[in-house]
């Protein structure tokens, strides 16, 4: 009766219970290797987030009652995920119970509305995190992200920050120099639902970033852990939309603290010290991207080659209408809305037929290019960055530079457009 008291007093603030999304024969699957334990995965998991996810299953499949005899362990108090649990464990099993006693418990039939509209699911949403990352490992599921279109070899690692999954998937350079999977951790992300927009609104921005320093020692609160990696929020397409705020960081946990519920932070996203050192090595400052979204997809190849092919024909119409000194069609590549520093459109335009106009031949050339697709759907539609090495040769002037654009395909189109450029 403790923990149905509790749970009483709960429901108040709690906000009901998140159903999983993991099919049924991936739950079956999953719950028959836990029981055969012939998989390294399952092995290798603790005793507390093996119990979880029997405890969940159980949950997912509508049996409270099992759920509580697994969780008949003294690991349960010392875990707050195994303890919020054992409480919607209680909540499922005292709703049922009531409607056993039908027109006797119909006295109850406020507390029952209480208790079904209760919500424990800052416990349950990790345990099925956690399932379901446990069925992907048994399904040897390591496809490519459609969203990473090209990635030249200068860049070292990309994580892919999920925060519909609450998790975080590394991949880096191995000895080939191919791009793998090298990590698929579990991430909590901010407090509020949605994209940053502005200063202390609790969200954890949406879209492509860079890691672009390192804190650690005297510098950094013992609340952030050991380490901490910011990234370059706000960036240029955040700028252009209007959204503010700063200090958006990769960071650990509290000394002393394991568990924190899926949306926990101020805007950063943070996993567990132990993983946050792990996963250390493959941050490469200026070199390893962030891509931060919902829902990321793997293994589409045939989407992803139609994503890679409209965006390159469009990257090579511009360069070769800027090559040819059809400077008129050059510019039809630039959006509407396209900023550049202070240059919008039409300053833009009269700079470009002014110094077009001045040459007798233009060579441009681009190398070591990235091109990643941002998975969040933009006011405009979809945006590509596009980050690359710039050779420009003409009849009086040379240069090498470093450059990042933003192509925006809007709503219903097939051509990609510039929406910004910038020399970095």
């Amino acid at each position: 009766m403790r923990i149905f008291s509790i749970c009483l007093g709960l429901c108040l603030w709690i906000p009901s219970a998140q159903a999983a999304t993991l099919s049924v024969d991936a739950q079956q699957h999953v719950a028959k290797a836990l029981q055969s334990q012939d998989n390294a995965h399952v092995r290798a998991l603790s005793v507390q987030d093996r119990l979880a996810i029997e405890a969940v299953l159980a949950l997912n499949e509508g049996h409270p009652e099992a759920a509580l005899h697994v969780l008949q362990q003294d690991a349960v108090m010392q875990d707050p995920l195994l303890a919020m649990l054992e409480a919607e464990a209680h909540r499922q099993s005292a709703i049922r119970a009531v409607d056993a006693a039908g027109a006797y418990g119909k006295s109850l039939a406020a507390q029952r509305a209480l208790l079904q509209s209760a919500d424990l699911s800052v416990g349950v949403r990790e345990a099925n995190v956690r399932l379901a990352l446990l069925a992907d490992q048994l399904e040897g599921v390591s496809g490519f992200p459609v969203d990473l279109l090209r990635v030249d070899r200068n860049i070292y690692s990309v994580f892919l920050v999920d925060k519909a999954r609450s998790r975080m998937f590394v991949y880096a350079r191995n000895a080939q120099g191919a791009l793998v999977r090298v990590a698929d951790e579990y991430i909590v992300t901010g407090a509020k639902r949605g994209d940053k927009e502005a200063e202390g609104d609790a969200r954890t921005p949406n879209g492509v970033y860079r890691f672009v320093q390192r804190l650690q020692g005297k510098g950094l609160a013992l609340r952030y852990g050991p380490v901490a990696y910011p990234i370059d929020y706000p960036n240029r397409l955040d700028v252009l939309h209007g959204k503010h705020g700063s200090g958006i960081w990769m960071h650990g946990y509290a000394e002393g603290v394991d568990r924190r519920p899926p949306r926990d932070t101020k805007g950063c996203f943070s996993l567990p010290n132990s993983r946050l050192l792990a996963v250390s090595p493959y941050v490469h400052l200026g070199h390893s991207w962030v891509v931060v979204g919902a829902n990321f997809r793997f293994d589409q190849p045939s989407v992803q080659d139609a994503l890679r092919g409209s965006l390159q024909a469009s990257v090579d119409a511009w360069q070769h209408d800027w090559t040819s000194l059809h400077t008129e069609a050059y510019l039809q590549h630039y959006d509407q809305h396209f900023r550049s520093g202070h240059w919008n459109l039409g300053l833009w335009r009269m700079h470009k037929r002014r110094v077009n106009a001045s040459k007798s031949f233009i060579d441009v050339t681009l190398s070591h290019v990235t091109m990643i697709h941002d998975p969040n759907m933009w006011a405009e539609g979809e945006i590509v960055v596009m980050d690359f090495d710039q050779t420009y040769r003409s009849d009086n002037y040379q240069d090498v530079t470093h450059k990042r654009m933003y192509w925006v395909r809007h709503k219903g189109q097939q051509e990609w457009k510039i929406l910004s450029e910038e020399t970095l």
